[in-house]
C-alpha cells in the first residue's frame, strides 16, 4: 500500500510536465510556421529578382543601342526610332497592317 500512496507535491509535479509539454508543441509549432513563411518570402524574392534580372537586362540592351546611335553621330536615325515605336509615326508611302481580330 506504500507504494501507491500519493506525495503531496506529485500532482502538482505532474501539472509542470504537462505545462512544459505543450510548451514545447506550440514552440515547435511557432517554428513550423515560420520555417514555412521564411520559404514562402525566399521564393517571392527570387521571383522578383528574376523579373529584375529581366528588366536590366533589357535596359541594357537599350543603352547599347542608344550608345551606338550616339557613337555614330546618326541624330537623324535616332529621332526616327522615337517617331516609329513611341508615337506611331510611319512613312508617307508606308502601309501598316494591325490585326484586329483578337478584340
Amino acid at each position: 500500500m506504500a507504494r501507491n500512496a500519493k506525495r503531496p507535491g506529485e500532482r502538482s509535479h505532474f501539472g509542470m510536465k504537462l505545462i512544459f509539454r505543450l510548451a514545447i508543441v506550440m514552440f515547435v509549432i511557432f517554428c513550423a510556421v515560420a520555417f514555412i513563411k521564411t520559404q514562402n518570402s525566399i521564393i517571392e524574392r527570387k521571383r522578383e529578382l528574376a523579373s529584375l534580372e529581366e528588366k536590366v537586362e533589357t535596359m541594357t540592351a537599350q543603352n547599347e543601342e542608344l550608345a551606338d546611335i550616339i557613337g555614330s553621330n546618326d541624330i537623324g536615325r535616332y529621332m526616327e526610332k522615337i517617331a516609329v515605336e513611341q508615337n506611331g509615326y510611319a512613312y508617307p508611302d508606308e502601309r501598316r497592317y494591325y490585326d484586329t481580330s483578337h478584340n
